[in-house]
């Protein structure tokens, strides 16, 4: 009856931990990756010194505002290839300069980059913990819907543009994490397209004169893993 006993346990103890192998392999196996991503932005180009302190200001509260986007990534064990698709908005209005003269001003920005990326991935042995990292190259878009003076300028441009990404994810369930990420995105546009009410023309920015679009992204989201 002892020895019947003690194989009871036995089986018992080599079932579960059957169990406990097959639910880890499966969670191995989920090659694809989804990422949703928002939150703050900062643009950390600098403020030429020739700007005046008006325009400054003003600049200055164009630098910060929000992103939203979604990474996808296929994993071949610990690397992945994808796409990433990520949009940075900010606005102000108030005050500025031109032709050495006071104007009413407004902007509405959107930066878009989109854009195929390869990806890492390191996961704990509990299958709980993820860390991620990732490089796009790819299209970098510019948009800026202004007034002076209430006359409508639409400003447009594009360029070559990166982006590194480091994240970590925290699974809460079997195909749902967690996630927070920081981003760098990054690009300078060499012409940009003006339209107005009189016309248009394209102006062409000598290299040390390219507006820098360059980015700093903090976010959180969802991920889902399949």
């Amino acid at each position: 009856m002892r020895k019947l006993f003690v194989a009871l346990l036995a089986t018992l103890a080599f079932h579960a931990k059957a169990q406990e192998v097959a639910k880890s392999s499966v969670l191995n196996v989920q090659r694809f990756r989804v990422a949703l991503n928002g939150g703050f932005s900062y643009m950390t180009a600098k403020i030429s010194p020739e700007v005046s302190p008006q325009d400054r200001n003003y600049i200055s509260g164009l630098k910060s505002g929000y992103h939203y986007g979604i990474d996808a990534a296929y994993f071949v064990k610990s690397w992945g290839l994808g796409a990433k698709f990520s949009q940075f908005k900010s606005s102000n209005s108030g005050l500025g300069t031109f032709e050495g003269n006071t104007v009413s001003v407004s902007n509405h920005l959107t930066t878009t980059f989109i854009g195929p990326s390869v990806s890492g991935k390191k996961t704990s042995a509990s299958n709980i913990h993820t860390f991620v990292f990732a490089l796009g190259m790819g299209y970098l878009g510019y948009r800026d819907n202004s007034l002076v003076n209430n006359v409508p300028i639409k400003i447009t441009g594009g360029t070559f543009g990166a982006a590194i990404d480091f994240g970590y994810d925290i699974r809460v369930a079997k195909y749902l994490a967690l996630g927070a990420q920081l981003s760098m995105v990054g690009g300078s546009l060499g012409k940009a397209n003006y339209e107005s009410v009189g016309g248009s023309f394209t102006q062409k920015f000598d290299d040390d004169r390219r507006e820098n679009l360059s980015r700093l992204d903090i976010s959180l989201g969802a991920r889902f893993n399949f």
